[in-house]
């Protein structure tokens, strides 16, 4: 990491002595201020207008802790389990160390998902509950959002999040109380969003699924572990690899293929269950524009033993800017044949594949059936 330049620090020096404690992580100007403002609130700095002592009890108290936090941060713990919470969407979500920060591209995809569900899934859908699965659920955070922006449009609904981790378990839990609590998700919640342990790797899954009025799934989402190793040590920024949980950022190496893991591990996985449970809907995030690559040509060429053609009627590959209007394109690709060429011309069906929004890659999403009218691709189904 370079050196700050000395002129910054006497700049931040002369605003504030903390500041430059906060630019050691966060390394511009603006970033710092706006930490240190958080933190100012977070630890109920003086109200304007009202005067202390300098050498009164509560000040001191103030700028003892003000002081203990942006040291904290200095050494890269994240700003998040200072604060101990994120807001995502319409719900605030409590942070621990232990358990994945949600991160706003997350909030991103999951306010769109909802987005278009609230504005086609009402007209579109037949009668019964739409159950939404999320896989490595964390700390809830997608299951308590979609919620929130949801329910007021649709009454009959079933979240179930799902997590290897009795830690993130808990505090999913606790989130779901705490924003009952706070006024941010009614009382309902506790009978439409439930959390469970579940292996997707070990295909321990069944016992969680069961229930509700129908063995099938509509939707499912997954934020799962998709960093490489060599990623994980190279790209991801220092307080990332010190503080947050790796089970939650980097896959299992697969057996057998130690030297090219490409943090790839989970996405058969998901294909597989989501066809397993009907999905009409599966959106997994991934890490960019080559990875979403590899998970396309992974759903294109995933089929039931039964069939000749892919799962899906269509996939979108989502991106960071989604509500940039004129931003949306349309290609087409074929079905890749057993010695990887395209399926076009031996009697595959080509599978569109639209790509939504700009900047980086964030998600890919696959769909079939009712699913293409939920997203508005319903031209595109095939």
């Amino acid at each position: 990491m370079p050196r700050l330049p000395t002129p910054l620090l006497h700049r931040a020096r002369s605003i504030s002595p903390l500041l430059p404690l906060l630019l050691r992580t966060c390394r511009d100007l603006p970033s710092a201020s706006n930490e240190l403002r958080w933190l100012r609130e977070h630890v109920a700095a003086l109200p304007k207008n009202t005067h202390y002592s300098i050498f009164s009890p509560l000040r001191l108290k103030v700028l003892s802790t003000l002081h203990k936090f942006c040291l904290a941060r200095s050494r890269g713990k994240p700003l998040q389990y200072i604060l101990g919470s994120q807001p995502f969407g319409d719900v605030d979500i409590l942070c621990r160390r232990g358990v994945l920060i949600p991160r706003p591209e997350t909030e991103t995809y999951t306010a769109h998902l909802a987005s278009l569900l609230r504005s086609r899934l009402p007209s579109t859908r037949r009668q019964g509950t739409l159950r939404i699965l999320d896989l490595c659920t964390g700390t809830g955070c997608i299951p308590l959002a979609l919620h929130a922006l949801l329910a007021p449009r649709i009454s009959a609904l079933e979240i179930l999040g799902i997590d290897i981790s009795p830690q993130a378990l808990s505090l999913s839990r606790k989130n779901l109380e705490y924003n009952i609590t706070n006024g941010h998700l009614s009382p309902k919640v506790r009978e439409q969003v439930r959390f469970a342990y579940g292996d997707v790797l070990g295909g321990q899954l069944e016992s969680s699924l069961k229930g509700g009025e129908r063995g099938e799934w509509d939707i499912v989402i997954s934020n799962p572990p998709y960093i490489s190793p060599s990623g994980f040590e190279r790209e991801t920024e220092r307080s990332v690899r010190l503080w947050e949980p790796r089970l939650a950022l980097v896959p299992p190496l697969p057996s057998g293929d130690s030297n090219s893991n490409k943090g790839d591990t989970f996405y058969t996985a998901l294909l597989s269950l989501a066809r397993d449970v009907g999905a009409r809907i599966l959106l997994m995030e991934v890490a960019g524009t080559a990875q979403a690559g590899r998970v396309v040509d992974m759903a294109l060429s995933t089929k039931d033993a039964r069939k000749r053609d892919s799962d899906w009627g269509g996939v979108e590959v989502w991106h960071d800017e989604l509500h940039t209007p004129g931003e949306s394109s349309t290609e087409r690709r074929g079905l890749r044949d057993g010695n990887g060429k395209n399926g076009s011309g031996n009697g595959k069906k080509d599978i569109p594949v639209r790509q939504v929004g700009t900047g980086h890659a964030r998600a890919v999403v696959c769909y079939r059936g009712e699913g293409g009218k939920w997203l508005g691709a319903s031209g595109l189904a095939v």
